[in-house]
């Protein structure tokens, strides 16, 4: 929920498919959730049937089947199939991680992927293809918008990959919607989350990458190209180390979780036997006492508090929400990213920015890609 700032809160493909031809596929690498969950939405955007919601990230792939009342029927989630970034000493790669894949990591591979858990949730939902209202699909930038043409920088094998287009085999006939995955979760927020109500809202999540939307006077902006509200990519300290862009100095150069899982082991960190050396586990390592561990998810903290006091400086915006793992690591994060905006907040307009964490940060992005389907006159487009 919101708060007023300062207040401190707690820490190959086929041109279409069916249920029937993919639910027979193995369904280990994929958790399925078949129950339906009430949104409280309201009366629907557009009738016609449900919405396939699609969130696609670094690390993950997650599908949903939403109703037109915006309950949430089934959902199914895969962890990407191709590591992401491979960590390299820091003599090797000053910048701190390259874009690297492994073996079984092509563009149709990860597509493959992509498929198999759409697949999923319409067998789980009992959903056949035919039958849904249309496509809403959140995924990293940057990308071509509105023809869907995605080359995520945490992706590295879909380079001017052509997302849209390949949805539109799966599903003939029906609209295809794909924007970046933080406009995405900003119409999940306003629709449907911890930002509903607020005109002029900024959503951010802090995960493999560092990405954001926003919500200008109740509406989605999309700016010249649709890449409005990439916040990873504000330069935080033009010293700082490059970042995957070609930039230098970014929020996420700073704050992603492959970014400070690098940083700490450069120091020293290392994990307990037999655990990641990712995010999460850095994260638990810092609220057990390690201090490199802390002093890096601190820093990390930083960096958002500060890119956010300069979204603020620029929008005027009424309020930020804050997801993703390390947003829910506990406070060691959120008190350096309090403390981050303060010290770069100088005027009143932007200290009065509400700063909030996601009420429902692991299906928000799925509700907002849904609204491009089911709350057009907001969330929507032309097809």
């Amino acid at each position: 929920m919101l708060s007023p700032y300062p207040v401190r809160m707690s820490s190959q493909s086929q041109s279409s498919l069916s249920s029937q031809s993919l639910s027979s596929q193995a369904q280990g690498a994929f958790r399925v959730e078949p129950s339906a969950t009430a949104a409280g939405l309201g009366a629907p955007g557009r009738a016609g049937g449900p919405a396939l919601a699609v969130d696609i990230g670094g690390t993950k792939i997650a599908a949903a089947i939403v109703d037109a009342d915006g309950t949430i029927v089934a959902t199914a989630r895969r962890p990407m199939p191709v590591p992401v970034y491979v960590h390299r000493p820091a003599e090797d790669h000053p910048g701190g991680c390259t874009p690297g894949r492994g073996a079984g990591g092509s563009a149709e591979e990860v597509f493959g992927a992509l498929r198999d858990c759409i697949g999923a949730v319409l067998a789980a939902a009992e959903v056949t293809a035919d039958a849904v209202a249309g496509v809403g699909c959140g995924c990293a930038g940057p990308m071509q918008w509105p023809a869907g043409e995605v080359s995520p920088l945490n992706i590295p094998s879909w380079q001017a990959f052509p997302l849209r287009p390949r949805l539109r085999e799966l599903f003939p006939g029906r609209p295809v919607l794909v924007h970046n995955d933080g406009v995405a979760l900003v119409a999940g927020e306003h629709w449907a989350g911890a930002g509903r109500g607020v005109r002029n809202l900024l959503a951010v999540t802090v995960s493999t990458g560092v990405g954001g939307g926003l919500v200008l006077g109740d509406r989605l902006f999309h700016g010249t190209s649709g890449n409005a509200g990439h916040i990873g990519h504000v330069p935080v300290d033009v010293d700082g180390p490059d970042c995957p862009c070609g930039g230098r100095g970014c929020v996420e150069a700073l704050a992603s979780g492959p970014r400070t899982v690098h940083r700490a082991r450069a120091a020293g960190w290392t994990p307990a036997d037999g655990q990641p050396a990712d995010g999460h586990t850095l994260a638990a390592a810092a609220a057990a006492g390690d201090e490199i561990a802390r002093r890096e998810l601190a820093r990390a903290g930083t960096a958002v508090g500060a890119g956010l006091a300069a979204s603020a400086s620029l929008l005027d915006l009424e309020a930020a929400v804050v997801a993703g793992g390390f947003a829910q690591s506990g406070p060691i994060f959120w008190d350096a990213l309090l403390a981050g905006f303060e010290r770069h907040a100088g005027l009143a307009f932007v200290r009065r920015m509400r700063i909030g964490r996601s009420d429902d940060p692991a299906r928000v992005a799925l509700r907002g890609a849904a609204a491009f389907v089911l709350a057009p006159e907001r969330y929507g487009w032309p097809d």
